[in-house]
């Protein structure tokens, strides 16, 4: 929008540039027209001069004038696509302001559900042996926040490494069991 903003300024002072010069162009046709059409001048000579001069100016004059016109086609021109290019980016900020609209909304759901979510986390830590709860903490922030290891198929999900027969009874009874590979907790579903 503002190189098309650039090309119609610069379009506008071709225009009057170009306006100017056929003013100017004008006003020496007419002056010259006077002089050869008032009858002071006699000498043949000095007339054909006139009339040659005049016609040279007229020449000009009409060339300029088409420039004029031309010129004022590439401002209708520049005119349209500034229009154009307006009216895509009311367009485009109006998208955005409802995705903004949008997004607000659902930044302030989920900030409602995580306060909810921590709420929740604060009262079950509450009732989790502290010791175990020390434990997680620890885990969760040496291991990227993944302190916690399903088992399926023998397996331990957080290594992906078997695990000891010993290991998977462990599991099964009650209590903390770390896998001996990640030191991840290990939770069956």
């Amino acid at each position: 929008m503002e190189q098309v903003q650039q090309w119609l300024q610069q379009l506008q002072k071709a225009q009057r540039d170009a306006e100017a010069e056929a003013d100017d162009l004008e006003a020496k046709v007419k002056q010259v027209a006077e002089k050869l059409y008032s009858g002071r001048v006699t000498n043949l000579k000095e007339l054909a001069g006139l009339q040659e001069e005049h016609q040279q100016l007229k020449a000009k004059l009409w060339g300029r004038e088409n420039r004029v016109l031309e010129v004022m086609g590439e401002i209708e021109v520049a005119q349209q696509s500034l229009q154009s290019q307006r009216w895509k980016l009311k367009q485009v900020e109006s998208q955005w302001h409802g995705e903004q609209e949008r997004l607000a909304g659902e930044q302030a759901t989920l900030q409602e559900t995580l306060a909810r979510l921590e709420q929740n986390r604060q009262r079950l830590a509450a009732e989790i042996d502290p010791a175990g709860r020390q434990l997680y903490e620890e885990l969760r922030l040496a291991l990227q926040g993944r302190a916690v290891a399903r088992v399926e198929q023998g397996r331990c999900q957080g290594c992906r490494l078997g695990l000891s027969v010993a290991e998977l009874q462990r599991v099964r009874g009650s209590g903390l069991v770390q896998c001996s590979t990640c030191q991840r907790i290990l939770c069956l579903d």
